[in-house]
């Protein structure tokens, strides 16, 4: 009687710990993502930073172009693939590549989607600030011109860096 009383307490005791190990193995891991959080470069495309937005090609001299900047989000343990992240306008001036320049699609003021001005530049049309084609602010609240992106050509793609910056300031501060 007591072998079969053995039996059943290492039984019950295995069956006991395979229980509290199914439970306790994947809280455990909700508990440890967030210490992978990915850093804000891996954030915005690959390890290195940078993302493909457009193709060089594809970019007209002197006609601003806007692309979306996509790359993944984390947020507590929901991991967003390919989500938009952000957004720049492209510049072209010349036929080279070191012509290009991107610039902040996000407005330094408050944060809405700068447009473009059909007669040249740029607005915000949440609170009226205008930029002039180069970005430098001209008009309204906004207290800094709009922020440059690092862009880079390579193998005719257009990639960019991409960075969010602090809102209603005049220093350019990167978050993140």
């Amino acid at each position: 009687m007591t072998d079969r009383r053995t039996l059943l307490r290492v039984v019950a005791g295995a069956a006991g710990a395979g229980a509290v190990g199914a439970v306790a193995v994947p809280v455990a891991g909700l508990v440890a993502a967030p210490a992978h959080t990915p850093s804000p470069h891996e954030r915005s495309g690959g390890g290195d930073g940078w993302t493909a937005v457009a193709r060089f090609d594809d970019l007209r001299v002197g006609e601003p172009a806007q692309a979306a900047v996509l790359g993944q989000e984390t947020d507590a343990w929901a991991v967003s693939p390919a989500r938009r992240i952000g957004a720049v306008w492209l510049l072209r001036g010349g036929a080279g590549a070191d012509t290009l320049k991107a610039l902040s699609a996000v407005c330094p003021h408050l944060g809405c989607l700068i447009e473009r001005r059909p007669a040249g530049g740029f607005n915000c049309p949440c609170h009226a600030s205008d930029f002039s084609a180069d970005g430098r602010a001209l008009t309204g609240p906004c207290p800094r011109p709009m922020d440059p992106i690092e862009v880079r050509v390579r193998d005719g793609g257009v990639e960019v860096r991409w960075v969010r910056y602090r809102l209603g300031t005049a220093e350019r501060t990167a978050e993140g």
